[in-house]
């Protein structure tokens, strides 16, 4: 169906608009996440230093090679932040909105181009747009993954548009983005599933058209026999994951066995958790996917794009177990089949009609306000997902203007979020997660570049999540000398050398654990209680304080 072209344009702007307003950061201070503190440092360093000093070689814009990460992040956010004389901080946040336009219009086109529906196409974008997951990975944050997702259904458009006319500029496009996506984040690298897909459902299509055509006289089973092998096959595929746990990469069974609803092993358990997961990801209306997907094999789809669409999906299956990125990568998906059984297909009487629209409004009303309700709940229930809290902000000003050489912190968030804000090396690496090796190396100038040895690691134990497949040799364990400080103690010869080969003058203290370190866990640290004794407090902000070691 054919909306009036003003009419089309103008629910698209209400779709963008709504975009918008989700992401804007009520109650919020500051950006978010512990990956957007250590993508802030990496950005840091290319403003400062004028290049990334972590790329040693080509596979380091993807970050296969030793100390990298995947690049095209930092340089986004440092380009826009040059250009446009803004701070870091605030180029996140345009950078956000920014992609946040971008799918919302990809997923539209894409939509529309499949479907040739105006009314599906805005119902795609707008539930898209609002998938609670894809709103808080684009919201004031700098880890990719979200931006991944939002070019994820551009991915889908050029394909659909060659698979009409081919195109060499629809195969140079879709290159490019696949090497912006993978360079983006190492979820970029699933796109090649979709390529098999596309690759497959050519000759598919044109198997299932002679075969139809001789087997014309038998429509009803052949319908029959084709939709019960789909299905079956589809069914197999899904439950195979779980009858062998690994069999696809990841474990099922380690992924899925705990969630916010139940913890277990058997079936029914690891497959609540995951639609909960997949549910918390794309939406509440989420069941509505399994009948589009059984509705569409029901009708044995006769287009090319319906058969994309159909193999895609079976292609992907497999790769359900892997919670962390393959959620998000088929958010656009997930929304195409849980929007198709809320376009009614005929016209029924007037009542029906009325009947039918208010469902649907009811529904897509219920599925915005659990995005709205959605959007803060991983910042509210995890510190890593949280702000930078002000009194951390101050400690990074003060870091900033106030201090010289380098700092060492007790805590790891703390370390990552002040060394983003000043722009300071500070030890431990990564944040979060104690780094035992990483960029940061070479930006904050512990590694020397012409002095990084690497060796491949074997091919045969490359996986979905496997970081890099160069692994440094001979680079310093950036966490063992973060634990030779505080697991020594102060003045002593360890802690010393640690403090020297780091440059480090300065020490953040978390006041609530004021004689521990965080290793993993908590830990009694010697060198702290020294530091305590001997050393000057600089400056205290309530929650932590910085001591000045001489």
């Amino acid at each position: 169906m054919k909306l009036p072209r003003r009419v089309t344009h103008c629910l698209l702007g209400a779709v963008i608009t709504v975009a918008l307003l989700f992401r804007y950061p009520l109650g919020i201070g500051h950006e978010m996440g512990s990956d957007t503190t250590f993508i802030h440092t990496l950005s840091n360093s290319i403003v400062q230093q004028g290049y990334a000093a972590w790329i040693l070689s080509p596979s380091s814009y993807f970050g296969l090679y030793a100390l990298s990460y995947p690049s095209a992040e930092p340089f986004l956010l440092a380009s826009m932040s040059l250009i446009s004389d803004t701070p870091i901080e605030g180029a996140m946040l345009l950078n956000g909105l920014a992609f946040a336009v971008v799918g919302a219009l990809a997923a539209f086109a894409a939509a529309r181009r499949l479907t040739e529906d105006d009314r599906f196409a805005i119902l795609v974008s707008l539930l898209f747009s609002v998938a609670p997951f894809y709103l808080k990975e684009t919201t004031w944050i700098g880890s990719s993954r979200g931006f991944d997702t939002s070019l994820v259904p551009s991915v889908f458009l050029v394909l659909l548009l060659n698979n009409r006319k081919f195109d060499s500029r629809h195969v140079f496009i879709t290159g490019l983005l696949i090497f912006t996506m993978s360079a983006l984040h190492r979820m970029g690298t699933l796109t090649a599933f979709v390529l098999i897909a596309y690759a497959f459902a050519i000759p598919f299509h044109k198997v299932t058209q002679k075969l139809r055509f001789v087997l014309g006289r038998y429509e009803k089973p052949f319908r029959l026999i084709s939709s019960g092998t789909a299905a079956a096959a589809f069914l197999g595929l899904f439950y195979i994951q779980f009858l062998f746990p690994g069999i696809a990469g990841p474990n099922v069974v380690e992924e899925y066995g705990t969630s916010a609803v139940l913890t277990g092993h058997s079936f029914p358990v690891l497959l609540l958790n995951m639609a909960v997961s997949l549910a918390g990801k794309t939406g509440v209306l989420l069941p509505l996917a399994v009948m589009g997907l059984a509705g569409l094999v029901w009708k044995r789809p006769k287009t090319d794009r319906d058969k994309f669409l159909l193999v895609t999906a079976f292609v992907i299956v497999p790769l359900l177990s892997l919670r962390d990125y393959i959620g998000e990568f088929l958010i656009f998906i997930f929304v195409l089949f849980l929007a198709m059984p809320l376009i009614p297909k005929r016209d029924h009487g007037i009542r029906r009609k009325l009947v039918t629209v208010a469902a649907v409004v009811l529904m897509l009303g219920g599925a915005i306000a659990f995005s709205w309700t959605m959007k803060d709940y991983w910042r509210e229930r995890y510190n890593t997902d949280s702000p930078i809290p002000d009194d951390v902000y101050d400690v990074a000003l003060y870091t900033r203007w106030h201090t010289s050489n380098n700092m060492a912190s007790n805590e790891g968030m703390s370390a990552g979020r002040v060394a983003a804000i000043s722009g300071r090396p500070v030890l431990p690496l990564g944040g979060a997660s104690n780094h035992w090796f990483g960029p940061q190396q070479l930006t904050f100038g512990f590694v020397n570049s012409d002095r990084v040895a690497v060796r491949l690691i074997p091919l045969t134990s490359i996986t979905f999540q496997t970081d890099e497949i160069f692994l440094p040799v001979g680079v310093p364990n950036a966490k063992d000398g973060y634990e030779a400080i505080f697991y020594n103690k102060y003045g002593d010869s360890l802690s010393g050398r640690a403090l020297s080969d780091y440059d480090i003058s300065y020490v953040l203290v978390t006041n609530l654990r004021p004689n521990e370190f965080q290793s993993y866990i908590w830990r009694p640290s010697p060198f702290l209680v020294g530091v305590q004794q001997e050393a000057f407090r600089v400056y205290d902000a309530g929650s932590n304080s910085i001591w000045y070691l001489g």
